[in-house]
């Protein structure tokens, strides 16, 4: 989505998190972040035992315990997209213009490789494989034309066009056994399928799912541990999971109209965190007090799926 705020502040804050219970009898929660223009990039840390998020436009990443509440913040030199461990130490995190390392300790941010140098496009989501390859995509920050692309970054920060053009590009996930990726052209509204050849080669590139009525636009995504694949809708107030072969299987409808991305956490990868955005809601719209927030849904209400584990970046 578009944002054009640009902030050099830097900083670190922590405090304890009241939570909020949007809906107790549906097992949804919110987390924080009421009112956040564009909260995005749910990433369950193992290592940090946190759920990370970030605010793109409000340049803020957020790191919360949810049993505790304890959540820490940082302040971002740029718009910030996406978040990662990494594996030689801290997180990597995706500014507007480049892929950066982030130490969490002190708040420092370290420029490591920069896919484009266009003024007109920013990184937007962004994922790790298996393999411990980033693969990320850009978009046109004035959505108006397909300027962007998506890309896959090696342990040894070597950059590779693998599809485009897009206007903006979204939620790569994978399979659990790295033969697939699915990835999105929200304006288009289509979800599409890879074939992954083990060096990450894209092959069979087809059409996953496409929305339409009032489904909204597919945002982020993630994959969990039984093949399902889970999209954020954006516009449409819901998450679904989709079968391998495309096939609606079931929706969880949300409090926010406006669902960015989701990430499976929690020491069981059993709770489901979903982002939303605040972004172009008139004072009138009926979730306006809620939108932006990370909404915490309970095992209760996934049917028994869970996630697959983060991998590090390698880089």
């Amino acid at each position: 989505m578009i944002t054009r705020r640009h902030s050099l502040a830097l900083g670190l804050a922590a405090l304890t998190l009241p939570m909020q219970a949007v809906a107790a009898d549906t097992g949804i929660r919110g987390l924080g972040g009421a009112g956040d223009a564009l909260g995005e990039g749910p990433y369950w840390s193992a290592a940090h035992k946190r759920i990370f998020w970030v605010n793109i436009s409000g340049q803020t990443i957020y790191a919360l315990d949810p049993k505790s509440g304890d959540l820490k913040t940082w302040k971002t030199p740029r718009p910030v997209c996406f978040l990662a461990d990494r594996k030689s130490g801290g997180l990597i995190a995706g500014l507007s213009d480049g892929v950066y390392g982030f130490d969490p300790k002190s708040g420092a941010f370290t420029l490591l490789v920069q896919p484009e140098k266009r003024e007109d496009t920013r990184l937007n989501d962004g994922k790790v494989d298996a393999k411990g390859r980033l693969w990320t995509g850009t978009m046109d920050t004035k959505w108006k034309e397909k300027v962007g692309a998506f890309y896959r970054i090696g342990a040894d920060l070597s950059v590779t066009k693998v599809d485009g053009p897009y206007l903006c590009a979204n939620g790569p996930t994978f399979s659990a056994d790295g033969r697939t990726l699915w990835h999105t052209e929200t304006y288009d509204k289509e979800v599409f399928a890879f074939d992954v050849a083990p060096d990450g080669t894209l092959s069979n590139k087809r059409l996953f799912v496409k929305f339409d009525g009032d489904m909204g636009a597919p945002d982020g995504m993630t994959t969990d541990a039984q093949g399902g694949v889970w999209i954020a809708h954006y516009g449409g107030g819901r998450v679904s999971r989709y079968n391998p072969d495309g096939k609606l299987d079931f929706a969880i409808t949300l409090p926010a109209t406006q669902i960015t991305s989701m990430a499976f956490g929690g020491a069981k990868l059993d709770h489901l965190y979903i982002s939303s955005a605040a972004q172009f809601l008139p004072d009138t719209a009926p979730d306006k007090g809620v939108a932006g927030t990370l909404f915490e849904v309970s095992p209760a209400r996934l049917r028994g799926h869970t996630g697959l584990p983060a991998t590090p970046f390698a880089g």
